[in-house]
Parts: C-alpha cells; structure tokens; sequence
C-alpha cells in the first residue's frame, strides 16, 4: 500500500482495501482549467467496476465525477 492509497482513502471515508479495489489511484487526473498550468483539484469519475457496497456507502452512481482536495497528498508536516 502506497501512502497515497492511505491518503485517498482518508479523504473519501473508504478504507484502504476499498481504494484498491476500485483502483482509484490509477483514475486520478488532476484539474488544470483551460490554462494547465495550475492544478485546482484532483478527480476521478466512478468507473464501472465500482462494487455496488461502495456505490450505496458513498452513494454515487457509475460515471459520477468526485472531486478530491488539493490537500489530499499533502504530508502531514506541510501545513505547520
């Protein structure tokens, strides 16, 4: 498990197995506007593989777009 994967799933109220089993990490992309040059956020859109226990617990539905903090890979050291 990568601290990235930890990280997701704090972020979202999944746990770490849930994460991997949907494969979030690898459907990341980040938001760069039209510039793309600045990262406003970073998604994924629920694919379709997505277990229907995780789809009711987060109630999202396949091709839904959720969004994750730019604070979500930060380490925990730089926000002092």
């Amino acid at each position: 498990m990568s601290n990235a994967t930890q990280q997701i799933a704090d972020e979202l109220g999944l746990t770490v197995d849930e994460v991997e089993e949907v494969g979030i990490e690898d459907l990341i992309d980040e938001d760069t506007g039209s510039s793309g040059e600045t990262t406003y956020s970073y998604y994924f859109n629920v694919p379709e593989n997505t277990p229907k226990h995780i789809l009711d617990k987060k109630a999202w539905s396949v091709g839904d777009r959720v969004e994750l903090s730019l604070n979500t890979f930060d380490e925990p050291d730089d926000h002092a």
